[in-house]
């Protein structure tokens, strides 16, 4: 390791002479590179088109391990070989062994020592309290004896050279530092101060090498990797190599088109209810006189333009105050499901709406059947039917499960497919209808939170009135009279006449609809999901995602939205594969369902954990779905 000025890239090799098999222009020739599975083949024609160092990506997990495997051996064969592969080598390694030994020796002598004045000083405190109890005449009753005397940590034994860290052998992760974190940090503070680091990252990229294919490997990962290729500040261009992939998903990948970037952030009302959560934890530890790192001021501040500034802009719409009261409405939500008290304060099973945030609106219903008991008189109940054995009744009691997360995963389920041999469920690709009285409690959440929806925009509605900007078509800006004709009103009298009194009282009130859905003679009371977001004025801002409901019709239709029964199949035959032929849903795109499932499902136990009984038919029934998932999703069950 030298300084930053003294390191120099190797020149890039050129043949500049004819007939030695390289392209005239110096660049390499692909079409020449051996084929073979294996991950070192690929090293010496990386060498020889001068590609090299370079970063190789390996999807295989089994031969990372056997890298792994040999990699470590390799360093502890050279660290041994280091301090005994030579008699000199293992004379000097003995003598410095005798002479840590030795030290140890000492250091564990005086700690034995010095462990038996302690006990013998607890001996003479106690007999002397004992006496001074017994009223002896000779005791001190208020004799203090310091017995905490610190005499340290019992030495351990000094390890053999070549066991210990040597950083010519040694090499780390980050993720995986474990006891020697903080040796291994002063070893890359002084290998930083060195300039060692720099060089490290920076310096030694010509080539990037991708090894294998992977479902995750998509376009955005494929720019990720290739933009590592070539030498900071020294290359014009790098080399990517693919190794054993398909030309078909070389070209897609090449071709495919950068992701756009969007922000996921959305207001709802798990997100306020986890806002006030954290906050009553800091008025918690305000109380109880612990340090906070923050003022509560600061934290205010950085928290309400969430909750009272919108995060776009629109030429019509009034957000500010739209954010506003969807706030307030929120609040009246979670006060309405039991999560909130009159105080602000939340209560009930909060905790486990806010650890499960991600799957809104699942972890509130699943917090309100919990709290009826609803779920765990359905599991009892199906628990009946589960034989031994068989998969298609033990799947009875997971059903439901798989059936209340839309959330997780939203898909209409396609026509009925023929059936195969794997055998997915019986209504595949349409999930079962749920239980009766489950369904009836979904369907009144559905309700509950439409019927708040709408009142949210007949409020936010009324706090302008309606204008020559709710006059004007939405595409062609053709605007309209919102009174009446220039010439004048059609009566002289209208409080006088008669007719004029019947016409008006005719007329059709309205705030938040808008006065062209309105001409049809419809008011502010809203038939569906659909015409909520549809016929909304222009004041307030509505797409689907405003109701956190669950599996709700955008038409107006009885029950629930067909949703995809994708899960519950891949239960039953355990193979992502056929979740195309049933499901219509992809490999790539199913393994991501289903481990997002798997999380969601591993997130429930360890909240239901936290307060349920043991034994728990809930608790037992998340436990175990999720070791379920995981064997299948790791292919024991076969994919």
């Amino acid at each position: 390791a030298g300084s930053a000025s003294a390191f120099k890239p190797p020149g890039r090799a050129i043949a500049d002479e004819e007939g030695d098999g390289e392209t005239p222009s110096g660049l390499a020739d692909f079409q020449k590179m051996g084929k073979g599975s294996g991950y070192m083949q690929p090293a010496p024609d990386l060498d020889n088109m001068a590609a090299l160092p370079a970063i190789v990506f390996n999807f295989s997990r089994k031969e990372i391990d056997r890298m792994l495997t040999k990699l470590i051996q390799e360093l502890k064969d050279r660290q041994t070989d280091k301090y005994y592969g030579t008699e000199e080598a293992a004379f000097r390694s003995k003598k410095i062994m005798e002479r840590r030994n030795a030290e140890y020796q000492a250091k564990k002598t005086a700690y034995e020592q010095a462990l038996k004045m302690k006990e013998s000083k607890n001996q003479e405190a106690k007999a002397s309290r004992k006496n001074a109890e017994e009223g002896d005449r000779g005791a001190v009753k208020n004799e203090a004896v310091d017995v905490s005397e610190d005499i340290g940590e019992e030495p351990q034994p000094p390890l053999d050279l070549a066991d210990e860290i040597d950083m010519e052998f040694s090499f780390h992760s980050p993720k995986a530092l474990g006891q020697w974190q903080e040796e291994i940090n002063e070893m890359l503070k002084e290998m930083k101060f060195r300039g060692v680091s720099q060089h490290l990252i920076d310096g030694l990229r010509r080539g990037v090498g991708i090894l294998g294919d992977s479902l995750e490997l998509n376009g955005l990962m494929f720019r990720q990797m290739a933009g590592r290729a070539g030498r900071r500040g020294f290359d014009l261009l790098g080399q990517v190599v693919f190794l054993d992939m398909a030309f078909l998903k070389i070209r897609s990948l090449i071709a495919s088109d950068l992701s756009t970037l969007t922000g996921e952030f959305m207001l709802s009302p798990t997100m306020l209810l986890r806002a006030l959560h954290e906050w009553e934890l800091i008025c918690l530890e305000e109380e109880s006189e612990r340090p906070i790192f923050r003022t509560k001021e600061e934290i205010a501040r950085c928290i309400s333009p969430m909750f009272s500034a919108p995060f776009f802009r629109s030429k019509t719409a009034d957000l500010e105050t739209q954010v506003a009261y969807h706030t307030r409405f929120s609040v009246d939500l979670l006060y309405r499901e039991g999560l909130l008290s009159n105080n602000g304060y939340t209560r009930g099973l909060a905790n486990l709406v806010t650890h499960l945030f991600e799957t809104e609106p699942a972890n509130i219903v699943l917090a309100r059947l919990l709290s009826k008991g609803l779920l765990h008189e359905y599991l009892k109940r199906e628990a009946k039917n589960e034989r031994k054995g068989d998969r298609k009744s033990h799947l009875t009691v997971y059903s439901f499960l798989a059936a209340v997360p839309p959330a997780f995963a939203q898909h209409s389920a396609k026509g009925a497919a023929t059936r195969k041999k794997h055998l997915p469920s019986a209504g595949s690709p349409e999930l079962p209808q749920l239980p009766e009285k489950i369904l009836l409690e979904v369907q009144a959440y559905n309700e509950s939170v439409f019927e708040h929806v709408q009142q949210l925009a007949w409020t936010v509605a009324s706090t302008r009135k309606i204008g020559e900007v709710d006059m004007a078509l939405p595409m062609s800006q053709k605007a309209f009279r919102s009174g009446w004709d220039p010439r004048g009103e059609p009566f002289t009298d209208p409080k006088g006449s008669d007719l004029a009194a019947r016409i008006i009282k005719q007329m059709t009130r309205y705030r938040a609809r808008s006065p062209f859905s309105a001409i049809s003679g419809e008011g502010d009371e809203f038939s569906c999901t659909a015409d909520l977001v549809n016929s909304a004025r222009n004041v307030l801002h509505l797409d689907m995602n405003s109701f956190p409901t669950i599996a709700q019709p955008m038409l107006i239709q009885e029950g629930l939205e067909p949703t995809n029964s994708w899960m519950l199949d891949f239960m039953i035959h355990g193979k992502i594969k056929y979740l195309w032929e049933d499901n219509g849903i992809g490999p790539t795109k199913a393994w991501k369902l289903i481990s997002d499932f798997r999380e969601a499902v591993k997130k429930a136990t360890v909240a239901i954990k936290s307060f349920a009984p043991e034994g728990d038919i809930v608790l037992k029934t998340f436990d175990a779905l999720g070791a379920e998932i995981e064997k299948y999703l790791k292919g024991e069950g076969g994919r």
